[in-house]
């Protein structure tokens, strides 16, 4: 029958219809067809919800009759099948993105397979059914890819969470067998925030092993290339920190489907935190070649790994090849539409007793991790063959988040040193939780499409906003901390080496090293003091043409490189000791700022760029005198090195990759050079005998999905620097002198090849957190000095949890051994100031 609804409210984006729904004595199904998105809730509960997919909520018998509310969007696109970019279908689905809510509901009588499952008691097994030849069974993981933002902001998403994890615990209620796995805690924050009643039902359901957040051992699937080391293992303990304080469960799998592509140094961290498993579909995008295993174990720097699967989708029904797919495979079949949310379908559900069983994730990957066959081992990054422009696209996003990542880390130590010097505790919480609520927003916006730069306008209005906010709370919290601690003297920035005319060039010259810089703003001699010039054709900009066949925001196509068109400066002239110089880049200005201060062994470049080209691409091309294969690039909390060459399809593949602070090249007596950057992650590299070709991509000027992509005002800060030795500990070492201006450390070591890369108050309060990193690839024993008087110290991990690790304390210092690329942390605990 039909119940008629009447709106009682109206908001820009949501239509409130209500009705009363009689009283049945047998359970019923209320069916409402949207294309854009519907809420359902009987008695101000949360019943289930409507999508293109989704068309009828289950609600038992009741014998009263029960107000019922319908919240529908008035706009918005479909859970998936979404477009690769522009054109007719996606003019069709913003066409179709428009909805005039339907005003009234059908409620038809339950079919048996719908209505009488019996619900299984809380926290008891799922069994498998009988009568099936189990040898055929394919483990069925039901789920729902729900991009925290891209094609639509978080506002959005709140409510496609909602109506997701609504659609989960209506078929929860249709069968007992029924298991959901969702990933990423601000989901579930969402949720909680928004639909308190509904978080409740979810979190009975998590009790009672339906609903699993085992997978969602990070805060967001965040990009995996961009953010430093230090963000990803927050990633991971914001995630833990809720998972186990709101929802009671130690999440156990980096569930990753769609994140373009994996660092060499992310096992190594998820070993750190604690976590064992990894998942991602995305190699499957990969463009020229196949990643050969579908199971394996993935092994990082320092040896340490995790259990892997590269599943063959993140979404989709219960089709012949997918099941075919996936028993080819042994692997799980996941069921569920997503991008947008929605999940598994009742059809998906009434299919399942004949393809195999629902399963907890963490089931398949303990059975994986224990087979008497051992799976085979990989090492090195996971590199995704497509979506090499995600390193450049939307610089702003990646100068706010390396800008904050740096001032956090900075702050941190501040509000260390308060718990160091007995500050009042409770002024020293405050300090902590400012600093916590920035670093929410930061690992929000670290999101696979937020970071990467392939989210629509709104996206970045909001995160412009947001990062905003979290610089406030982060300049308030180190305001706040120094006015605790003594004074220290006052920092005054190096100065700057005069440059002098020399012809037509103009040379620089601070005793440690010396430089050349043409009027065209080309560097031609770089070289430590009393070494030999590296330097061929160094800092030249050029446009290339950047119009790629697909995804146009994620993707440079190769190619591109035969159109490049260098860039001279138009003028050149010394001011205030630099070296400044003009460029017009087809009408967007540029201002180029080069100086050497007194002391540094690097030449600091400094770039104004106001951007309005579309579809061009501004890089910096480098040619140095050393010859060398090979290319040294940071990674998050590690370094990577990469081949130079392109003879075998792999490495043509490689044509950008990603990195990180910066890129090194070095001779086989370790002479060479190194580029250092702040918030560019785009690079190149191919060796041509006795020379190397090193270039950084700057800006991209992309139209969809957000039209306005990189237009305004840019500023790029990059060094060049002559190398003496190979040792990478001394390369970090001198990136973190460009990078950061100096400060009074909590902890030292005199060991140039370990670096203290994070030290930040305990989450609970008690002491404070320091972590190390072994550089060079040589065990050692460590002496870390601290400036406050040590009380205790213990090895812990990543998520600040006691693990079983000597370290001794000797006036003051920690000492301890670290093995090859090892990371390590301590709690440490301060006795009278």
């Amino acid at each position: 029958m039909k119940l008629p609804l009447i709106e009682k409210s109206r908001s820009q984006e949501i239509a409130l219809l209500r009705g009363m729904l009689p009283a049945s004595a047998e359970p019923v199904l209320i069916s409402y067809r949207t294309r854009t998105g519907g809420l359902l809730r009987v008695a101000g509960q949360a019943a289930g919800a409507y999508d293109r997919e989704h068309h009828a909520v289950f609600v038992p018998a009741c014998e009263q009759s029960r107000e019922i509310e319908l919240e529908v969007e008035l706009e918005a696109l479909p859970t998936n099948g979404l477009p690769s970019g522009p054109g007719i279908i996606w003019w069709l689905l913003n066409a179709l993105s428009h909805q005039k809510p339907q005003r009234f509901v059908e409620i038809a009588a339950c079919a048996d397979d719908l209505c009488h499952g019996e619900r299984a008691p809380l926290g008891a097994p799922v069994e498998p059914r009988p009568g099936r030849d189990e040898g055929r069974e394919i483990p069925l993981i039901g789920h729902s890819h729900l991009d925290v933002a891209w094609l639509w902001t978080y506002e959005q998403t709140v409510r496609k969470a909602q109506r997701t994890f609504a659609i989960a615990c209506d078929l929860f209620e249709r069968d007992a067998q029924f298991v959901f796995a969702q990933s990423q805690p601000q989901l579930y924050r969402f949720v909680e925030e928004s639909d308190p009643r509904l978080f409740e039902h979810v979190r009975e359901e998590v009790r009672g092993g339906r609903f699993d957040p085992a997978v969602a051992a990070l805060w967001v699937e965040s990009d995996c290339n961009i953010p430093s080391g230090e963000s990803l293992l927050r990633q991971m303990l914001f995630a833990h920190e809720y998972c186990t304080r709101r929802l009671g469960v130690t999440p156990s799998i980096a569930w990753l489907p769609d994140s373009f592509g994996f660092a060499n140094t992310l096992p190594q961290l998820l070993a750190h935190a604690g976590i064992p498993f990894f998942a991602t579909t995305k190699l499957q995008w990969n463009d020229t070649t196949r990643f050969p295993y579908p199971q394996f174990v993935w092994c990082g720097p320092d040896g340490s790994s995790v259990t892997s699967a590269l599943i063959q989708s993140y979404d989709g029904g219960a089709y012949p090849w997918r099941i075919k797919t996936a028993r080819e495979r042994h692997e799980p079949l996941v069921l569920g539409y997503g991008d947008g949310g929605g999940g598994v379908t009742p059809k998906m559900l009434a299919q399942a007793p004949e393809i195999g069983r629902w399963i907890r994730p963490r089931e398949w990957f303990e059975e994986l991790a224990n087979r008497s066959q051992p799976l085979p081992v990989y090492t090195g990054e996971l590199y995704l063959e497509y979506h090499r422009g995600t390193y450049t696209t939307h610089h702003d996003m990646k100068f706010q988040n390396a800008l904050l990542e740096r001032a956090l880390l900075e702050a941190e130590e501040l509000v260390a040193w308060c718990e160091a010097v007995r500050a009042p505790a409770a002024a020293t919480a405050q300090f902590a939780e400012r600093l916590h609520a920035a670093w929410e927003i930061v690992l929000r916006n670290q999101f696979h499409d937020v970071l990467p730069g392939t989210a629509i306008t709104d996206v970045y209005r909001d995160a412009e906003s947001e990062y905003a906010q979290a610089q406030e709370l982060v300049a308030g919290a180190i305001t706040s901390a120094q006015s605790m601690l003594p004074r220290t003297g006052t920092h005054h920035a190096a100065a700057r080496s005069l440059p002098r005319e020399d012809g037509a060039a103009f040379a620089f010259d601070n005793g440690v090293i010396r430089a050349r810089a043409g009027a065209d703003g080309v560097v031609t001699e770089l070289a430590a003091a009393g070494g030999r010039n590296i330097a061929v054709e160094v800092n030249v900009l050029a446009l290339y043409r950047d119009r790629p066949r697909q995804w146009e925001a994620w993707n440079i196509d190769d190619g591109y490189q035969r159109t490049m068109r260098r860039i001279p400066a138009k003028r050149a002239r010394i001011v205030d000791a630099a070296l400044e110089l003009d460029y017009d880049f087809d009408g967007s200005p540029g201002a180029m700022r080069i100086e050497l201060r007194e002391g540094e062994p690097f030449l600091r470049v400094e770039l104004d760029v106001d951007w309005q080209l579309r579809r061009r691409l501004l890089r910096v091309e480098n040619r140095f005198a050393v010859e060398t294969n090979e290319v040294t690039y940071g990674s998050p909390h590690g370094t990577i090195v990469r081949g130079a060459l392109r003879d075998t399809p792999a490495e043509r593949a490689k044509f950008e990759v990603p990195g990180q602070r910066f890129a090194a090249v070095r001779d086989a007596s370790g002479e060479g050079a190194a580029i250092f950057a702040l918030d560019t992650y785009g690079w190149s590299a191919l060796s041509a005998g006795p020379q190397i070709a090193l270039g950084h991509s700057l800006l991209r000027g992309t139209v969809w999905p957000d039209p306005d992509a990189d237009i305004g005002s840019h500023r790029f800060s990059f060094a060049f620097a002559p190398l003496a030795s190979a040792a990478t500990g001394a390369l970090e070492h001198a990136w973190l002198r460009f990078a950061h201006e100096p400060r009074v450390r909590l902890f030292t070591t005199q060991d140039e090849n370990v670096l203290v890369v994070a030290c930040k108050p305990a989450e609970d309060r008690d002491g404070a957190i320091v972590r190390v990193r072994e550089c060079n690839g040589e065990a050692r024993s460590v002496h870390l000095r601290s400036g406050a008087r040590v009380a205790a110290a213990h090895a812990v991990d990543a998520l600040e949890r006691p693990v079983e690790s000597a370290v001794a304390i000797e006036d003051e210092t920690l000492v301890f051994d670290v093995k090859a690329f090892e990371l390590r942390s301590f709690r440490v605990r301060f006795g009278h100031a």
